[in-house]
């Protein structure tokens, strides 16, 4: 059955010939449930900012671009708005290609192109090459209210959700032949006490996962490249709502090189994750063994921007890292609640359970456990930096070189845990111990 209805979409893709090729086509791959177009966009004018307006002859569950050009939203799931104000576009310009994908319900049938503006100005379908005042569309089909994935709804939202839509486009920067995991090409700074920005490829294993959200896309949590493949993270990020459920994959998209949470940034890339990997042992009451693996779509491109952190290699005894300062990087956010634009960095020390829960006995001595660490100063330091999911860092000197290690990934903080966006200076963070999860971690890596 799942292989005639790709038959027929495909056959259906084929045999709809576009209004206007030099403007859109349709691409010959597609899905059960989505096909695949590209917009060629050309102008004798000088456009400062890029508004493509798609209309189709039947309701999509969403609209999403391949390569990122910018954002899409629609209001009635019929008319889509691709919009990117920063891109400019003239006569001297080489042709600017968008693609994009379509994703429907085969019971409903497959929407087609009806019409493309750019910029108000009619490019494909009809009255094709005017700027006529918008005219009302009436359609008796019956349209669906803009798509939420309901079925995904209770899952985490994210720590600091709701949040602004990003612009984003894929890399250009081409790759470079390396492969050492654990190096940066751009130097890391020495001590920080203090929560401090970062520099662009000086964290560059950091990831951050984003979810669809309707036709749009909010930032849910940061992780970390372990491989070209893998990307490690926190169970409660890929999982729905105080349960062990883990969500639609088809849900998430995971940006590698990622600076500035909203601009768009050449150095980054982005795939989509084709499984998750929850710990099995994950408790969603109590957060222990909170940690996962997705596994990407494609393998990452090793740039200055792009690597993957090693795993831990040193002695796992918690001991032997008390007092040591660890390196935590995420977006986080500040003393006032806004969050913070560019990636921020803070040096903290591990500190022992027992320090750790008679700081606050109610609340740790429920979330810590011999797989968890805390670390943090408790003097107005990084609790604020840092988003679940992401990771703490150590360095190792290796001959004359300096690789970096992956130790802890962070779980929760009383901040996050009571879900107030303020910065949280008094209480410790926890980290799931990755050292105490290796045997898991590379199980699941050798197995996908």
């Amino acid at each position: 059955m799942l292989l005639l209805t790709l038959l027929l979409v495909f056959d259906y893709v084929l045999s709809q010939p576009s209004q206007c090729p030099d403007v859109f086509t349709y691409e010959s791959k597609s899905e059960k449930d989505r096909w695949f177009g590209r917009i060629t966009l050309t102008t004798p004018h000088t456009l400062n900012g890029i508004w493509v307006r798609i209309e189709l002859d039947s309701p999509a569950i969403l609209l999403g671009l391949q390569n990122w050009f910018g954002e899409s939203t629609t209001d009635d799931n019929l008319n889509f708005l691709i919009k990117n104000r920063n891109q400019v576009l003239d006569a001297t310009s080489a042709p600017l290609s968008i693609r994009f994908f379509v994703r429907f319900d085969p019971k409903e049938g497959v929407p087609s192109v009806v019409q493309i503006k750019l910029n108000g100005r009619t490019i494909c379908g009809a009255a094709a090459g005017t700027t006529a005042s918008p005219v009302l569309h009436t359609s008796h089909v019956k349209t669906k209210a803009p798509v939420t994935m309901s079925t995904e709804d209770e899952f985490f939202e994210g720590d600091f959700s709701p949040t602004r839509r990003p612009i984003i486009t894929l890399p250009t920067r081409p790759a470079q032949p390396h492969d050492t995991c654990g190096t940066v090409q751009i130097e890391a700074r020495p001590l920080i006490t203090y929560g401090q920005s970062t520099t662009e490829g000086e964290w560059p294993w950091h990831a951050a996962l984003y979810r669809y959200k309707g036709a749009n896309m909010q930032y849910l949590c940061g992780g970390s490249l372990i491989s070209r493949t893998h990307v490690i993270s926190a169970a409660h990020c890929v999982t729905k709502s105080k349960t062990n459920i883990v969500i639609n994959q088809e849900l998430l998209l995971i940006y590698l090189g990622k600076y500035n949470l909203y601009k768009q940034d050449e150095s980054v890339q982005n795939m989509g994750v084709v499984k998750i990997s929850v710990h099995p042992e994950y408790n969603a009451s109590y957060l222990h063994n909170d940690i996962s693996i997705l596994h990407l779509q494609r393998p990452a491109e090793i740039t200055d921007y792009v690597r993957f952190v090693c795993l831990w290699e040193e002695e796992i005894d918690l001991n032997t890292i008390i007092n040591r300062l660890g390196t935590v990087v995420g977006w986080g956010f500040d003393e006032t609640g806004d969050v913070t634009e560019t990636l921020m960095q803070a040096k903290m020390p591990v500190v022992s359970t027992e320090t750790c829960i008679f700081s606050n006995r109610d609340f740790f001595s429920r979330f810590t456990s011999d797989k968890t660490y805390c670390a943090g100063f408790r003097n107005g330091t990084s609790a604020c930096t840092g988003d679940s999911g992401g990771g703490m860092v150590f360095s190792k000197t290796v001959g004359h070189s300096i690789i970096w290690q992956l130790r802890g990934v962070i779980s929760l903080s009383v901040a996050l845990q009571n879900e107030k966006l303020v910065c949280d200076t008094s209480n410790y963070i926890v980290f799931t111990d990755v050292a105490k999860h290796l045997d898991w971690i590379r199980s699941t890596i050798a197995k996908f």
